[in-house]
C-alpha cells in the first residue's frame, strides 16, 4: 500500500513537472512573438525616418551623387557640377513660376520677350538657371527657368514644389523630340496633381511646326488630370525688336492671373 502511494506521488510530480515545462515553452514562444513584433516596429520606424528626410537632405544627397558622377568626366562635367551646385543654392524665398522644357525649345527667348513685350532672341542655351522678374499692375511675377540639357533635368522635380505654376515650352517643329518632351512633362506633373500647367507650343512661325491641336495630341495633354488647370498657347519669337504676338500677350495676362490666384 505504501509503495502504491509513493508511485502515485511520483506520477503526480512528473505530471506537475510536465505542466511547468509546457508553460515555460509557451512563455518562450510568447517572448519570440513579442521579439518579432518589436523587430517589425523597429523596421517600420526606420522606414518612416527614411521617408521623412527633409528636402534639404535629399538635395545634398543628389548633389553629392551628381558630383561623384561628374568627377568621372572631363572639364565639361566639372563645369556642369559647378552650375548644378549654384542651382541647388538658389534661395528658397518667394514662390516662383517654373519654366521648363528640353534644350533648344526656346525657353529663354520666350521669357525675355514676355519681360520686354518685344521679341528678344537668345542663342546661347541656359547653363544652370535663369531668373526673370516681370512687373504686373499690382506686383511682379518671378520666373525661374532651369536649363533643359541632360545634366539639369534631374533638378526639375526638386523645384516643382516651390512653383506657383508650371510653364512647359516645346519646339513645335522638332517632331522627333516631342515623345521625349512628353515623357518628362508627365513625369513632372505626376508628382503634383493640381499645379496649373501652361504649355507653349513654340516656333509656330516655322514651316515644319505642328499645329497646337497636333501638339495637344503629341503631348497627351488630355491625360494631365481633371483637377488641374491646363492651357495651351501657340507662340513664336520672330524678328528681333518687334512686338510680341497677341497670343503671347494673352498668355502673359493669363499667367499673371493664375499666379495671383495661387498666392
Amino acid at each position: 500500500m505504501e509503495r502504491g502511494k509513493v508511485k502515485k506521488k511520483d506520477k503526480g510530480k512528473e505530471l506537475e513537472k510536465g505542466k511547468i515545462r509546457e508553460k515555460e515553452k509557451e512563455k518562450g514562444k510568447g517572448k519570440e512573438v513579442e521579439k518579432e513584433k518589436i523587430e517589425k516596429e523597429k523596421e517600420k520606424e526606420k522606414g518612416k525616418k527614411e521617408k521623412s528626410k527633409s528636402k534639404e537632405e535629399k538635395r545634398k544627397e543628389w548633389e553629392t551623387e551628381k558630383e561623384k558622377e561628374q568627377l568621372k568626366g572631363g572639364k565639361k562635367e566639372k563645369d556642369n557640377s559647378v552650375l548644378a551646385k549654384t542651382l541647388l543654392e538658389l534661395p528658397e524665398k518667394n514662390k516662383q513660376i517654373l519654366v521648363l522644357g528640353l534644350d533648344g525649345a526656346g525657353k529663354t527667348s520666350v521669357l525675355h520677350s514676355l519681360a520686354l513685350n518685344r521679341v528678344q532672341h537668345s542663342k546661347a542655351p541656359t547653363q544652370g538657371f535663369n531668373v526673370v522678374c516681370i512687373p504686373t499692375e499690382n506686383s511682379q511675377m518671378e520666373f525661374l527657368e532651369i536649363g533643359g540639357s541632360e545634366p539639369f533635368r534631374s533638378y526639375w522635380e526638386m523645384y516643382l514644389s516651390r512653383g506657383l505654376l508650371l510653364v512647359f515650352v516645346v519646339d513645335s517643329a522638332d517632331h522627333n523630340r516631342l515623345p521625349e518632351a512628353k515623357k518628362y512633362l508627365h513625369q513632372l506633373i505626376e508628382t503634383d496633381p493640381i499645379i496649373p500647367l501652361v504649355v507653349f507650343a513654340n516656333k509656330q512661325d516655322l514651316e515644319a511646326a505642328y499645329h497646337i491641336t497636333d501638339i495637344h495630341e503629341a503631348l497627351a495633354l488630355s491625360d494631365v488630370g481633371n483637377d488641374r488647370k491646363m492651357f495651351l498657347f501657340g507662340t513664336q519669337v520672330t524678328e528681333n525688336g518687334s512686338e510680341i504676338p497677341s497670343t503671347m500677350q494673352d498668355a502673359k495676362d493669363l499667367i499673371a492671373h493664375l499666379a495671383a490666384d495661387m498666392q
